[in-house]
């Protein structure tokens, strides 16, 4: 603070001390109670940060499926910003985290009305005002359905793909989130756990039951009632780069994910952060050298997809295991993973983008490995109904490897939830509104029957994304397409090939 000694009415010390004391109390006027500016500040960038990983999942799927249905990928995932949004602030977040008992929350925080934007929430997060946890809450609950769509894509209506996050995010993500992260102040003034599984002893830091064992099990779920793609076959990743760069992003962004969960700049985010580095990094070189062993090469694909694994596979042990722990978190999960894409080949269930194998064997094996690895020297806030992992002493008075049987249970608890919710809700639709789109919008691709577009203009260089149904290109959009070929190449081609047809080595395309 400036002192102007120049100001005559600041001709004593004391009236400076004075005007410094009355400008300090006005500025912690717009924090009281203990909130902190600087974690106030960590916790709403790292909701930025989850923020951007739901677009960067949409290009993330959007390079792994087809290029005819790109756009439509895209949407399902960039719509749940505003469609859960509004979910979470009418009834969701109160459902979730609201005050109310073991199995539910309330409706007293509907609409946020009494969620105050100074006042901290003690339970969640003491430093930082009660509507920055919201914000940042928001953002777990708008990816976690967008995770769903992977498992559907190129089959499932849009209108009913809607009502279906609605549904879903209300009777399955609210439920369980409140089961594992319920929490609550008792008459003594100590903070303690409210829902079910919190209770029983559970731990999940930063959602890999609540989150990825829930999408992935319903995204396989979801695949199952809508039945199988009538062009399976075709559906490969058509664009690589579009992959890598998705998987770039959500790594970005998972960085928030993880360590904002801390709930406070502190060293419990610091080691969140390193874990979630190294149980990336860790999964990415595994999936790889599998790749390698049993395909012949390491793809672009392949290491994408397990860095994202390995990001599933650490989220809910981030902030309870050492750094040694976590490269054994992150290979764990892809051989999860990898072992179980290898099976859904054998069964043949159609979940197009594998998001079963990918986060619901990832968030299992990575709920397993936090009941084995959790250590209360790397986190004191472990809660003391929990005890520590397996591979550590027992720990007040909870006996040894108690906590995987409470991680397990957790497991149990989700994929029952997963599987009712997903099941009744898409069977009742289906025999309703209907689920699926018709046969010839499949096989056209929804970029154009649904969304009126073409994820890239040029329609007629569909062929070279590897898509075998290429549809006319607008003439508005493209204009005329010429082939041009050299003579030399057409010389060569009639000389090795005698009545084949050359490829074109060029495509014009003019106004």
């Amino acid at each position: 603070f400036r002192v102007d000694n120049e100001d005559p009415a600041m001709a004593t010390v004391e009236d400076q001390i004075a005007s410094l004391t009355a400008r300090v109390e006005t500025l912690e006027g717009f924090f009281p109670n203990g909130v902190n500016a600087g974690d106030n500040a960590f916790v709403l960038i790292s909701a930025a940060l989850v923020c951007l990983m739901t677009p960067a999942l949409g290009m993330f799927y959007g390079g792994l499926c087809n290029a005819e249905n790109v756009l439509n990928t895209i949407m399902m995932s960039f719509v749940t910003m505003g469609l859960v949004t509004l979910q979470w602030l009418f009834v969701g977040y109160s459902f979730a985290f609201g005050p109310g008992n073991q199995a539910f929350g309330s409706f007293q925080w509907g609409g946020l009305v009494k969620v105050s934007h100074m006042e901290p929430i003690q339970q969640y997060m003491p430093t930082v005002p009660h509507l920055t946890f919201t914000s940042f809450q928001v953002m777990f609950a708008q990816i976690t359905p967008a995770l769903i769509s992977g498992s559907v894509v190129g089959r499932m209506k849009f209108s009913s793909y809607l009502i279906f996050v609605l549904i879903w995010t209300t009777a399955c993500y609210d439920l369980l989130a409140h089961f594992v992260w319920g929490l609550t102040v008792n008459e003594s003034g100590e903070v303690v756990c409210e829902g079910w599984l919190c209770t029983l002893g559970t731990i999940d830091f930063a959602g890999g039951t609540v989150i990825h064992i829930t999408s992935g099990v319903s995204g396989l779920v979801a695949a199952m009632v809508l039945g199988r793609r009538t062009n399976d076959e075709t559906m490969r990743s058509h664009n690589q780069p579009m992959v890598v760069t998705g998987a770039a992003l959500l790594w970005f962004g998972w960085f928030g994910f993880n360590a904002g969960s801390a709930g406070a700049a502190n060293g419990i985010a610091t080691i969140a952060f390193m874990n979630t580095h190294i149980g990336a990094g860790t999964a990415l070189l595994t999936w790889m050298i599998l790749e390698w062993i049993f395909e012949g090469h390491p793809t672009a694909t392949g290491a994408s997809i397990g860095a994202v694994v390995g990001l599933v596979a650490i989220t809910p042990a981030c902030g309870y295991v050492t750094c040694m722990a976590s490269v054994c978190v992150g290979a764990f999960g892809v051989i999860c993973a990898y072992s179980s894409l290898w099976i859904k080949r054998k069964l043949k269930f159609d979940d197009t983008l594998d998001v079963f194998c990918c986060h619901g064997m990832g968030g299992v094996a990575g709920a397993i490995m936090t009941g084995c690895w959790a250590n209360v020297a790397v986190n004191p806030f472990i809660p003391p109904q929990s005890g520590q992992g397996m591979f550590y002493p027992s720990y007040g008075g909870v006996p040894q490897g108690m906590l995987l049987g409470y991680q397990l249970a957790a497991i149990c608890t989700a994929i029952a939830i997963a599987v009712s919710v997903t099941a009744v809700t898409l069977i009742l639709m289906k025999y309703t509104i209907g689920i699926r789109v018709s046969s010839d919008d499949e096989s056209q691709g929804l970029d154009r029957s649904v969304h009126g577009g073409d994820g890239y203009s040029l329609a007629a260089l569909l062929p070279l994304f590897g898509s075998k149904n290429p549809v006319p290109a607008p003439q508005s959009a493209v204009g005329k397409v010429e082939v041009v070929q050299s003579e030399s190449k057409q010389q060569s081609e009639s000389k090795q090939h005698p009545g084949s047809k050359a490829q074109p080595d060029v495509v014009v395309v003019s106004s």
